[in-house]
């Protein structure tokens, strides 16, 4: 006797999920990255309000103009490198909105795949119901 097609299901069910979890797993990670970058953004802002802070006081001393030429190139840098991360991130949140997509695919095919052996089942059990009467 062959199987029923709610156990034939049940591999496409297991290897549904499975992909479903491996696309989660990498979404999450993708956001994990993008959580890091702004940490550091983050710490580059708190940086460079500090150098600024440093900046005006060196300023108000009257330092000599070669170090406050220093201190503009430094923060002309930083800003640099600020707005580089802020590139980075974009494309990374872009790169989880891409993830987030794949996910949302693999687990709604989880969900309907899920609904159909449960489809079968009811099928299944409505016909062992009725061998069951013809029996009594």
């Amino acid at each position: 006797m062959s199987k029923l097609k709610s156990q034939r299901m049940k591999p496409v069910n297991k290897l549904a999920e499975k992909k479903e979890q491996e696309s989660a797993l990498i979404y999450s990670q993708c956001m994990s990255k993008v959580q890091e970058m702004e940490n550091h953004l983050q710490q580059l802002y708190d940086y460079r309000d500090g150098y600024n802070q440093q900046m005006t006081e060196l300023s108000k001393q009257g330092v000599g103009s070669h170090r406050l030429q220093d201190t503009l190139m430094f923060m002309n840098n930083l800003n640099k490198s600020i707005e580089a991360i802020l590139m980075q991130i974009k494309q990374q949140k872009q790169m989880c909105d891409k993830k987030k997509q794949d996910w949302m695919i693999l687990h709604n095919k989880k969900r309907i795949y899920s609904k159909v052996t449960e489809k079968f089942s009811r099928q299944e059990q409505i016909i062992r119901n009725k061998n069951e009467q013809k029996l009594l």
